[in-house]
Formats: C-alpha cells, structure tokens, sequence
C-alpha cells in the first residue's frame, strides 16, 4: 500500500487503506472524517488520514463479537432486560429510549 508523507512527517494512507487497516467498510471511514472523528486532508479528489490516527480510531471502536449464536442470544438478553417490553413497541422505540438513557447518563457525569 502506498503511504504519503504529511508536512509533519505522519504516513498517509487513502479511505480504501485506512478501512482495511480498520477492518471497516470505506463509507464507514468516510464517515468518521464527516462527523470530525477522523482528521483527513485532501488531494484532488482523495482523502488522505493519518495512518496512526485511523488505527487509533479502529481499535477505540472495536468490540469483540460473540462467537457463537448462543453468546449473541445471551448478551442480547442482557441488553433487552435493561428496557421493559411495556416500554417499546418497535425498534425505533427503544433506539429512542437508549439515546434518551445515554444523554440523560452523560449529562449527570
């Protein structure tokens, strides 16, 4: 993989790179310049990351996923049981109610 060198000596690497690197998709990569997660500059029509910063933000983001159907029946049990059925009816029901839950949590810290 070619790697550029940034005026401050950083390795970059383009979008395709960084989300192999991540072990994302590209469009996820993109995403996270557009949100202001991940620094990049451009050249023409590229974006270039940091090839430091974008392992760094892929290994903050990542989580180990169960191995097993069972593992996944059994953690998805445990984040149902955070949430009542009477207090959802659809998925965006309780998407709602996590975002709620979070903020209401982040702000009492």
């Amino acid at each position: 993989m070619p790697e550029h060198a940034a005026g401050d000596g950083k390795a970059l690497i383009n979008v395709r790179e960084a989300a192999h690197l991540t072990g994302r998709s590209p469009e996820t990569v993109r995403r996270w310049v557009w949100s202001g997660r991940l620094a990049a500059s451009r050249q023409g029509h590229r974006l270039l990351i940091s090839r430091s910063e974008a392992l760094a933000l892929g290994a903050a983001r990542s989580r180990v996923l169960p191995t097993s159907l069972a593992d996944w029946a059994s953690e998805a049990k445990s984040v149902l049981a955070k949430y009542p059925l009477r207090e959802w009816k659809t998925a965006a029901d309780l998407v709602v109610g996590d975002r709620a839950a979070r903020s209401g949590a982040a702000r009492q810290s």
